[in-house]
């Protein structure tokens, strides 16, 4: 059917037109017939509204204090009441998450779809409200599915689970993006229970079994991309990580071919990426399912132009122009899960799933309207309006439109897709009553709309905790409860993204009050470029680990980054390292003169044990002291100086180098910094001495493997990667250039293995210690 000549019907699309540039084509096409339809069917669309207002009142009605009092007393009406709320949710699981209509023989047979769905729903749920958050999972999930319990493939789920929870940044976690995990690896297996309802148990275990790994990664997928990858600040993935892992996403999905590790950025949501796609790869093979790809190709563009795209640009080119990639997010999203979760699919799927899913992105929109504000994502119902698109309207008469076109207005389509969506627009509308009355003033509204909004903004609140259905409700608690995780066992490269937001704040504040005149460009300059901040990182992490209430002091903080800054331009000046990239770009005697350059590091220096000075305002003035004491001798000519003295004379001299030459240099130059980080707290917590002494000995080994993992990075990575110059340390002593690359892998192994072992040995929390010197072995830049 060409777009150009015939709008009789919604595009009837097919498996072959799952590549995206087919896609777009047939996603216009039914979004101009729907356009003409509803201006052509006003009297459809107030008909189908006014259903709309009767599942609402009638949802009201049943929760008012007599007809509470009756259910008590009475419990058929009770068992009535729920049979037709689990019926309402099982026609629309048919029609919204399979795009068909439940067969009546089957909804006749008691809970055929029941057991596909709601039933899991439930379970899952009361699992996670025991609070036994991932594990309460797996268990619900095996319980229901009891061909599952016992296989390996639940127990890697845990795993994953717990390792998603843990990697996730902390603001997505708390927004509720292990909810949405979960409802999507339920919904999917879901469909598979649906699929095999007539197969034998042999059959069941293993299409389940095979669809477990597949569906895990598309919840994870989309909490990494959508509410991670895409709407994360760019401090917490650079815009040069961001493009290398969009490149690799499309690469993957459009080609199937494998992606070289060493290509994937150096952040723990890009590696979670590159697993997700191995973990597709090796159930959904490119060859035979080349259209699941294609699908999850032409979603992610779809999802990453909207999120792309500029205010301007919407303002400009008019709301309906966002309208195509909201429709493809949409439809996409339940076409990738059918793909997964069943075993063939019959030829109309594809043309009623694409067309229909369209009507659930208007309510999610409106939902998230005052969340999506705050953030500045412009979305239908945040777009100021262009007077000529009319997001309400549309929200009702695409759902209209969908039993009309799609679905023939079957009644069971109408009442499910009427029931559910009236339950998940009053759950939003009838908590904030002045705001959905605000809405009539916002938009033209039919008479049918205003009586609706009304209706809603007048349901007492005592009737809002019914507002649910069994998917709403297990992706609320999912995210309630997994919306909680101790911050010690946090990924430590998470934990270090989350603050690394306050941590530049920190930064930035301390180097701004210092008067340094003239210096100033060359502070922030060095300051406040993109920088990983570990060493205050680290004395977060310390702090954690110790139960250190409250926040901590932003002058013991900015000084440690201060000390750690001036290192690093002393350490590239010419007449040191020689170094023209530093953080990602010139370094500063690049970009200022090298005089001034070094008057702004010692000015770094001065200034930030002016700032440790002031840590007396929070604790005793004697540990105070002995911190500033001790970080003079740090600094100083027996440790930091001494260190660059060995690096440089090593690199002049002639004589030859040995392995512990080395590991002394770096004991110097890089485990002091380390200790530096830590060892400050300690002493003004007035920890016992054996304490202090263990964490020296962890410092020791952790600088040692964060220097001879720079020694490999230098001698195997582009600079590129690095953010600095590579091949720099080329004639000079390192540990590859002394023991070669094999040896020095060993070596850093052993060191990491001992740093770990000294953790064990303390008395407090050292998970984040241990896995930031874990991460000090394996980084990749």
């Amino acid at each position: 059917m060409s777009v150009a000549t015939e709008l009789l019907e919604p595009f009837p699309f097919r498996q072959e037109d799952l590549e995206h540039r087919r896609l777009e084509e047939g996603v216009r096409h039914t979004l101009a017939h729907y356009a003409g339809w509803r201006d052509a069917n006003p009297a459809a669309i107030g008909s189908h509204v006014e259903l709309y207002t009767e599942q609402l009142r009638a949802i009201a009605g049943r929760h008012t204090p007599a007809a509470a009092l009756l259910r008590g007393l009475y419990a058929p009406r009770r068992r009535r009441e729920l049979r037709e709320q689990a019926l309402l949710e099982l026609n629309y699981f048919g029609v919204y998450n399979l795009s068909e209509v439940p067969d009546p023989a089957d909804v006749a047979r008691g809970e055929v779809l029941a057991r596909a769905h709601a039933r899991t729903v439930r379970e899952v749920v009361e699992g996670i409200e025991r609070g036994r958050g991932v594990a309460g999972v797996v268990e619900s999930l095996e319980r229901r599915f009891p061909t599952l319990r016992g296989v390996a493939e639940t127990r890697w789920l845990a795993e994953r689970l717990d390792r998603l929870h843990r990697t996730l940044p902390e603001t997505v976690v708390q927004a509720g993006a292990m909810g949405k995990v979960v409802r999507t690896l339920v919904g999917v297996l879901a469909i598979g229970g649906y699929d095999t309802r007539d197969a034998g148990r042999a059959a069941v275990r293993e299409h389940l079994t095979r669809i477990l790994p597949g569906a895990y990664a598309y919840g994870a997928a989309y909490a990494v991309i959508d509410d991670s990858f895409q709407d994360l600040p760019g401090e917490h993935m650079l815009p040069r990580e961001r493009d290398r892992l969009h490149r690799l996403i499309l690469h993957g999905l459009s080609t199937g071919g494998a992606i070289d590790p060493g290509d994937v950025p150096d952040h723990p949501l890009a590696e979670e990426m590159h697993d997700l796609y191995g973990i597709a790869l090796q159930v959904y093979p490119f060859g035979t399912h080349r259209h699941l790809y294609h699908a999850a190709e032409s979603m992610y563009l779809a999802q990453h132009r909207d999120a792309a795209r500029r205010p301007d640009e919407l303002l400009e080119g008019g709301l309906e122009s966002a309208y195509p990639d909201i429709f493809l997010k949409a439809g996409l999203s339940r076409v990738v899960a059918n793909i997964l979760g069943r075993r063939s699919l019959d030829d109309g799927f594809y043309a009623r799933c694409l067309n229909t899913i369209f009507l659930s992105q208007f309510k999610d929109d409106l939902a998230d309207r005052e969340e999506d504000r705050k953030a500045g994502r412009m979305t239908p119902f945040t777009h100021p309006g262009d007077g000529r698109t009319n997001p309400l309207l549309d929200l009702f008469a695409y759902d209209a439109y969908v039993v009309d076109q799609v679905y023939g207005g079957d009644p069971v389509a109408r009442d499910a897709l009427t029931g559910v969506g009236a339950i998940k627009l009053a759950t939003h509308l009838c908590a904030d009553p002045p705001g959905t009355l605000r809405l009539l003033d916002q938009y033209p509204v039919t008479p049918e709309i205003a009586v609706f909004l009304r209706t809603a903004a007048g349901v007492p609140r005592r009737v809002l905790p019914q507002l649910t259905t069994s998917d709403l409700r297990l992706k609320r608690e999912a995210a309630a409860v997994m919306g909680r995780r101790d911050p010690n066992s946090v990924d430590a490269r998470t934990f270090v993204l989350d603050r690394l937001p306050r941590i530049n704040e920190i930064v930035h504040n301390c180097h701004a009050e210092v008067n340094a005149a003239e210096l100033a460009p060359i502070l922030a300059y060095t300051m406040d470029g993109p920088a990983k901040r570990l060493r205050p990182a680290l004395t977060l992490m310390l702090a954690e680990g110790l139960g250190v209430r409250g926040e901590m002091p932003e002058s013991l903080l900015g000084a440690i980054e201060l000390f750690h800054t001036a290192s690093l331009i002393f350490d590239d000046l010419p007449a040191q390292d020689d170094a023209t990239l530093r953080r990602g770009r010139p370094a500063a005697h690049t970009v200022f003169d090298e005089g001034s350059v070094q008057l702004a590091a010692i000015s770094m220096l001065s200034s930030g044990f002016g700032m440790l000075a002031r840590l007396d305002r929070h604790y005793p003035a004697h540990r105070v002291t002995d911190v500033v004491a001790y970080v003079g001798t740090v600094l100083g000519p027996q440790r930091l100086c001494r260190g660059q003295y060995l690096d440089l004379r090593y690199a002049r001299d002639a004589s030859p180098v040995t392995g512990e030459d080395i590991l002394e240099m770096y004991r110097l130059k890089t485990s002091t910094m380390v200790e530096a980080a830590l060892v400050p707290l300690l002493m003004l917590l007035d920890r016992p001495r054996v304490e202090i002494e263990l964490v020296t000995r962890y410092a020791d080994h952790a600088g040692i493997v964060f220097q001879a993992r720079d020694d490999i990075l230098d001698a195997t990575a582009s600079s590129e990667q690095l953010g600095k110059d590579s091949g720099n340390d080329v004639g000079k002593a390192n540990l590859v250039r002394v023991y070669g690359l094999a040896q020095a892998r060993r070596l850093m192994e052993q060191h990491r293995d001992a740093a770990v072992d000294s953790c064990a040995a303390l008395p407090f929390d050292t998970r984040l210690l241990q896995g930031i010197v874990e991460h000090f072995a394996a980084r990749g830049r």
